[in-house]
């Protein structure tokens, strides 16, 4: 989007410092509105489709998976998400949802999209709903996930109030699922 009468930051000269084979991390040159010079922290994301954080629901309850998440250095209760398996996010979804939460099939549908730190992640992560007949199942990826949960809706608002859920993907797919009528509120 445009803002009439404000001109963007330009990069100058885009420099790569590091990168692995999630992501790339740039130290770009970049000139500002006022044309003083300057750098900027960019991590972009190397796979072809965005990420995804999907919201799994079976009857009135919703599936969490807890993870280590270590740039926090803390256990977390969040929604099963991950880094793209390609272009198509419901490919990447279903991939997520088995290795994550054992659950081997799922009605999908893609809710939105959300740019989890629009100030240095040069990515957007698709939200994606996803309706579970059968949440039984053995979590695939036992070295991210600890434990698994199916909860409540009502318990689940509780935990948000409480604090228990503090990951910002979840909570951003909580919300754009509850204002778009597909999970009930508290």
């Amino acid at each position: 989007m445009s803002n009439p009468g404000h001109e963007p930051i330009r990069r100058r000269r885009e420099v790569l410092a590091y990168a692995n084979r999630f992501a790339e991390v740039f130290d770009d040159e970049v000139e500002f509105p006022d044309g003083t010079p300057g750098r900027y922290l960019r991590i972009a994301h190397r796979g072809e489709g965005p990420g995804v954080v999907i919201l799994p629901v079976h009857g009135m309850t919703v599936g969490l998976v807890q993870t280590y998440r270590y740039p926090v250095g803390s256990w977390q209760w969040g929604l099963p998400r991950g880094f793209s398996h390609g272009r198509d996010p419901l490919v990447t979804a279903r991939t997520e949802l088995h290795e994550e939460l054992g659950v081997q099939d799922a009605d999908f549908e893609l809710l939105g999209a959300m740019t989890p730190d629009s100030g240095m992640l040069a990515t957007r992560v698709a939200i994606v709903l996803a309706r579970v007949d059968d949440p039984t199942g053995e979590v695939v990826d036992v070295r991210e996930v600890a434990a698994v949960r199916w909860l409540p809706i009502r318990e689940l608002w509780q935990w948000v109030a409480e604090g228990r859920i503090e990951d910002g993907m979840s909570l951003a797919a909580l919300t754009l699922a509850h204002a778009g009528g597909h999970l009930p509120g508290p």
